[in-house]
């Protein structure tokens, strides 16, 4: 993960939650910014990983 305190921070609770993941998908395309391919997707396996959360939450309406 990329040395941000706010991350750090959200990530050193026991339970994280869908806003939590949002938040973090957020900080990260700040700093993931320079790994878009040419189709505009993240290449970073971070930002996969992180984008792949929140759609297993979206799936059945689970944020909900």
């Amino acid at each position: 993960m990329p040395e941000s305190e706010e991350i750090a921070q959200l990530l050193s609770g026991s339970y994280i939650h869908y806003f939590h993941c949002l938040r973090i998908l957020d900080l990260l395309k700040g700093t993931e910014a320079s790994t878009k391919n040419i189709f505009g997707r993240y290449s970073s396996q971070r930002m996969k990983d992180w984008q792949e959360i929140i759609a297993l939450y979206e799936k059945d309406n689970t944020y909900l």
